[in-house]
């Protein structure tokens, strides 16, 4: 190490020896770094620069510029080259600076090499190395920690990517979009003429039941699901998402409940012709040529967002939580029909075994060939260009994309406002989900 870290850390020392510690017990010979020259100078790492090399300081203030007006106590999550803290000390307005460091190796890289000691011992700054998975407002993201983030804070950085991509995510939801108001009024006559979805507890009363996604790991358990179909007596509640019938049935397995949100589901994905018996639960916005050939019976249900609240008033149903994945409905189904334990399967979240679905990559395609190896061939470039990651059930990375880790995080969110549900995961290839536990399936 440096003379430079040596100076750096003895602040560190004094002030959160914890902190000091940990730092010092890093190595950075793994890290690829290199200093970067314009019209100033930063630091690249694994090929992702700390800051701007033009102009450090303007960029730094666009960070600060990002928080309400007012604002006396601020997180800075990341560091970058320590130039957002640096700035915020000078500007008594802020009283309280939280700065949480998301990679030691790089945040001792900086010490070895940068003199921090102007913000580093600022009384109003405090140093964490380990910060909660909970998100603290208002805060400033550096987005150059965000791509080097340590696999112990995968979890934080994806909330703050939610937090940032908020408004732009809302977008495609907007309760005025010509082409929802469209399908709602497609869909009017099923809808008024459709049962409620919450009439299903009249129906289904076991308190165990296995919620089924499309996810890749599915595969490990189909041998499972066709011993456990094959003699019903007092058999878990299987609630399929859409995406997974296909392979399901195509190994002799039927669930009992199909649900369905997505207006970009189509007669390619389910096997309209043998989904009698089979009840589906739907959204308004799926296409109604999927409603009029379902062979089984339909319920309507509602997503919790303002855009279902004009029908909700015209007719009412039940109204279930989603945040994008048709998961988040088919698990909340499940709580609504009073489960106490759920099973996740295939519930994956990631690309993992390099699929991004169960069943549909391996399938010899017949009727359905043309639309179907459209989809399939779209989904296998998406895997291919993959370059997200988060951790899977046996503590390793594995690619995924932005919008699966932000499904996966809304249904951890929605897995600790639940506690009196036991969540289990039957499989540690997929994204290890917090609140649930790895239960082996025999």
């Amino acid at each position: 190490m440096t003379e430079l870290f040596a100076t750096n850390l003895s602040i560190i020392t004094k002030r959160w020896p914890i902190v000091a510690a940990a730092v010092k017990s890093q190595s950075i010979d793994h890290l690829d770094a290199h200093l970067v020259t314009g019209r100033n100078q930063t630091i690249s790492v694994n090929g992702i620069q700390l800051s701007s090399r033009h102009d450090r300081l303007a960029e730094a203030q666009l960070f600060i510029d990002t928080l309400p007006p007012n604002t006396n106590h601020v997180t800075i999550y990341g560091i970058g080259m320590g130039d957002v803290p640096s700035l915020l000390t000078d500007n008594p307005q802020y009283q309280k600076i939280e700065v949480c460091i998301f990679n030691l190796a790089v945040f001792a890289l900086l010490l070895c090499y940068t003199d921090q000691r102007e913000w580093l011992s600022h009384p109003n700054v405090s140093l964490n190395a380990l910060p909660s998975a909970d998100v603290n407002f208002p805060n400033i993201s550096i987005t150059p920690d965000l791509n080097l983030i340590s696999d112990e804070n995968a979890t934080l950085r994806d909330l703050l990517v939610l937090e940032l991509n908020r408004s732009f995510s809302n977008q495609r939801h907007q309760i005025d979009d010509p082409a929802i108001l469209q399908r709602f009024n497609e869909n009017q006559h099923f809808l008024a003429n459709d049962s409620d979805a919450l009439q299903l507890g009249e129906k289904y009363n076991n308190y165990k039941m296995i919620v089924i996604g499309s996810g890749p790991s599915l595969e490990e358990h189909y041998a499972y699901l066709q011993k456990l179909t094959a003699i019903p007596s007092n058999n878990p509640i299987i609630i399929a998402a859409d995406t997974a019938l296909r392979g399901l049935l195509h190994h002799n397995i039927k669930p009992d409940i199909v649900v369905c949100i997505d207006g970009l589901i189509g007669k390619y994905h389910l096997p309209l012709e043998s989904t009698q018996d089979i009840d589906l639960v739907y959204f308004p916005r799926v296409d109604p040529e999927i409603l009029a050939a379902w062979q089984g019976k339909r319920y309507v249900a509602y997503g919790t967002s303002s855009l279902y609240d004009s029908l909700a008033k015209s007719i009412p149903r039940l109204r279930l939580f989603t945040s994008g994945s048709v998961i988040h409905p088919a698990i909340d189904l499940a709580v609504k029909l009073k489960a106490k334990e759920i099973t996740l399967l295939g519930c994956d979240f990631c690309y993992c075994n390099n699929k991004s679905h169960a069943f549909w990559n391996d399938h010899h395609f017949t009727e359905f060939e043309v639309n179907t190896k459209t989809w399939v061939n779209a989904v296998s470039q998406k895997v291919k260009e993959a370059k997200h990651w988060l951790i899977n059930g046996k503590g390793l990375r594995v690619t995924t994309d932005l919008n699966l880790r932000a499904y996966l995080r809304y249904l951890e969110r929605y897995i600790s406002q639940h506690p009196e549900v036991k969540f289990y995961q039957a499989s540690l290839s997929g994204a290890r989900i917090r609140g649930s536990q790895y239960k082996e399936l025999i």
